[in-house]
């Protein structure tokens, strides 16, 4: 009776995961894209534009070597005004209003002439979809996460830019701070006109992100971690104070430490 009910457990457990194999998403089916056609009119040439330079195709290639347990989709829209970008129940969203913003902040004329309107533009907006994407990881393959989970949505997507080519990822990495940075001096100017002590004005600091100052300095030091020559001027002309720089090893050695063991698995090996 025993080897009988060892061998039925034991044919239960081949059924079910041979049912497991059968669901398993092939690479075509674990990301789907969609520039959603905008109900502003206003947006038709921005969905050109991205459209024409492939950028979900871009962000889909990158995140297809994971497993997903179910297919994410990748989507650009228009939010009703609203500038924004989120994971929710499968979807990455990234709005319109918002790569709006993005495009407006690379085309100023403020921008430093060492950095290109296209890394000004691309970095930020790789940034935002790779960090909705730490998000839906978190979620779906029940990756634990100590800290706030937007930290680590920050940290996951600056280690993702990290390992592509050696150019590319200083292009792509300066021009993610320079859109922290930016935002940075929106913040303050802000600030300034409201001059008078009062408990309510530092509600930024109670937001579930890091003030912009706080993840600028948190991507200079992955960045200057991972690769100390290529990221030096960071250091040397001042834009990440030594003493953190001193730290900033560790700090990308414990992101990596972790990618490897928490994620790594659920990632296809070449």
């Amino acid at each position: 009776m025993g080897s009988a009910l060892h061998i039925f457990a034991l044919l239960a457990g081949l059924a079910c995961a041979a049912a497991t194999q059968a669901v398993a998403l092939t690479r075509e089916e674990r990301l789907v894209i969609d520039y959603v056609e905008p109900k502003d009119r206003a947006f038709v040439p921005m969905r050109e534009l991205l459209m024409n330079n492939r950028v979900l195709e871009s962000a889909r290639d990158l995140l297809a070597p994971i497993r997903w347990p179910r297919t994410i989709r990748l989507e650009l829209r228009d939010c009703d005004g609203e500038p924004n970008a989120w994971y929710s129940e499968g979807a990455v969203t990234v709005c319109y209003e918002f790569v709006d913003e993005m495009l407006s902040n690379a085309s100023s004329s403020r921008r430093p002439a060492t950095i290109s309107r296209e890394d000004a533009f691309i970095g930020p907006l790789l940034d935002v979809y790779l960090h909705e994407a730490g998000h839906a990881m978190f979620e779906l393959l029940a990756i634990p996460v100590l800290g706030r989970e937007e930290d680590a949505a920050d940290q996951l997507a600056a280690y993702y830019i990290l390992q592509l080519p050696r150019e590319r990822r200083r292009s792509l990495i300066i021009g993610s701070a320079y859109a922290y940075a930016s935002a940075l001096k929106v913040r303050s100017a802000r600030d300034l006109k409201r001059p008078r002590i009062e408990f309510g004005r530092h509600t930024a600091h109670a937001d579930e992100h890091g003030t912009p100052a706080q993840r600028l300095y948190n991507l200079l030091c992955m960045a200057y971690g991972s690769d100390k020559e290529l990221f030096a001027d960071v250091v040397s002309k001042g834009y990440l104070p030594e003493s953190r720089a001193e730290i900033c090893e560790g700090e990308y050695r414990q992101v990596q430490k972790a990618f490897e063991a928490l994620i790594v698995a659920h990632i296809d090996r070449p």
